[in-house]
């Protein structure tokens, strides 16, 4: 739940504005909480998901908001028809993607465990983008591991130097974090204390590990660190 986060909100709020950006786009929309959160940042959210459980639920929570656009598409498929439009338009804008598409089902073989790495396989050769990837392995902050392995460095270096080979990278750390609890998350736009949201509190907070969550960051340009809560990735790196 990167809502719950303020740190990462005001950091890509500051890449929203260095790069001009009125695209978000987003995979793995489950409950909607955190597109609602980004249309009071962004003049368009994009949304998928495969599950209709949560897209009953995230239809209802974002009818209202009329720059939000939900899709029951599998990730590289929405990112897929996303760009082919992009480039049929003629747009050379910078997009945000924001790719949170995670599940795990043991029985998938172990080039489809990742979604993430379907997505940056589908994102090849797209520069046009900041690129974002939650529950990532940065500093030993909370991340997703399946059957040993985790999501960090090494399993995403070869695919998204692939997307830009110019790409700049940068994670946080537990002393950029600044997470939202129940009283101090009423000041967010965006957020209703409902039966969802406030679940979703109470199990970000549960352990340490949930509370705070790594973030990979990638950008077409280098960032100036005084004025971003990130630190550096050096490509060459074994581990973030």
């Amino acid at each position: 739940m990167c809502w719950l986060d303020k740190k990462s909100l005001e950091t890509m709020k500051k890449l929203r504005d260095e790069y001009n950006i009125s695209t978000f786009l987003e995979t793995g929309t489950f409950k909607g909480i955190n597109a609602k959160v980004h249309s009071y940042n962004f003049k368009e959210v994009l949304t998928c998901d495969i599950k209709e459980e949560y897209l009953t639920d995230a239809r209802k929570r974002l009818e209202p908001y009329k720059n939000v656009h939900v899709f029951a598409k599998s990730s590289p498929t929405f990112i897929t028809d996303f760009i082919e439009q992009y480039k049929k338009d003629g747009r050379t804008d910078i997009v945000f993607m924001f790719l949170d598409a995670h599940f795990y089902d043991p029985n998938l073989p172990p080039e489809e465990k990742w979604v993430v790495i379907n997505e940056l396989k589908v994102l090849k050769g797209f520069k046009n983008a900041v690129l974002c990837l939650h529950d990532f392995d940065a500093q030993g902050l909370g991340h997703c591991t399946y059957d040993g392995v985790d999501l960090g460095w090494p399993l995403v270096k070869e695919d998204i130097i692939k997307v830009n080979p110019d790409f700049n990278f940068y994670t946080n750390k537990k002393e950029f974090c600044e997470i939202y609890d129940e009283n101090t998350i009423k000041e967010l736009p965006g957020i209703d204390l409902d039966e969802d949201t406030l679940s979703n509190i109470k199990y970000t907070h549960s352990t340490e590990r949930l509370t705070y969550r790594g973030f990979l960051y990638a950008t077409p340009t280098p960032l100036d660190l005084n004025k971003y809560s990130l630190i550096a990735l050096d490509r060459n790196a074994e581990k973030a």
